[in-house]
């Protein structure tokens, strides 16, 4: 298109100069007609358009370059398993009172003298290892772990009611209870608190004599739990 536009402006500029020439009107329609044959020929030809060149991609030598690896993932950094839990550690104080225990109670300063039988469970309780006159059960699963307030069933024999009731002067809240019958002999019972603790009593003479009075603080004893298992299995021999 460029170039037909710059045969154009020749022809005219020709035609212009031939006018101040001189030239004839002949010799100027020739010059014009020449110049219109000259643009029909280039405008009869097929316009070129440019080539645009695509950038060749760059060439990779495969062979040359090593195919990448995925990065291997850290390994879980081993965790150390807690160390199980050690069994309580035995005390000569308070061996297990597991099964059956068989105890002879006496009375202080009399000949009084009781054979008590009584069945804990297999596991958490334990017993007093001395006895002066009763025996102590604890429901705990620590016997390292006992002390003074700690939940508790007491059997003590005394030479007479007298020595039962030697504190209750120092019992609050005193309520009786409905009486119990234990190994066969039935007992009155009564709740009070003494020393900051609430108690639970079952008190009652024994047929080889002295009195014996049950003392539970603590410790469930409602019908079905482990506290009533203990004292329905008492017997005396």
């Amino acid at each position: 298109m460029k170039k037909v536009q710059r045969t154009l402006a020749a022809v005219l500029a020709a035609m212009m100069l031939m006018a101040l020439a001189g030239c004839s009107k002949g010799d100027v329609t020739k010059e014009v007609n020449s110049g219109l044959s000259d643009l029909k020929a280039q405008a009869a030809e097929p316009a070129v358009e440019p080539q645009t060149e695509t950038p060749a991609e760059p060439k990779t030598d495969v062979a040359s370059e090593p195919a990448s690896e995925p990065a291997a993932e850290p390994e879980p950094e081993a965790t150390a398993e807690p160390a199980p839990a050690s069994a309580p550690a035995e005390n000569p104080d308070y061996p297990s009172a597991a099964g059956l225990n068989t105890q002879t109670l006496e009375a202080f300063g009399t000949d009084f003298t009781l054979v008590l039988n009584v069945t804990c469970p297999d596991q958490g309780w334990y017993k007093s290892a001395t006895s002066f006159g009763d025996l102590k059960l604890f429901p705990t699963d620590d016997p390292s772990h006992i002390f003074s307030g700690d939940p508790r069933i007491t059997f003590e024999l005394k030479s007479g009611l007298d020595k039962i009731n030697y504190y209750y002067d120092d019992f609050e809240n005193v309520e009786e209870l409905t009486p119990r019958t234990i190994g066969g002999v039935e007992m009155a019972g009564r709740t009070y608190k003494n020393v900051g603790m609430w108690w639970t009593e079952y008190y009652g003479e024994m047929p080889t004599g002295g009195w014996l009075a049950i003392k539970i603080s603590g410790v469930d004893i409602d019908p079905g739990t482990e506290g009533d298992t203990v004292l329905n299995s008492v017997t005396f021999s």
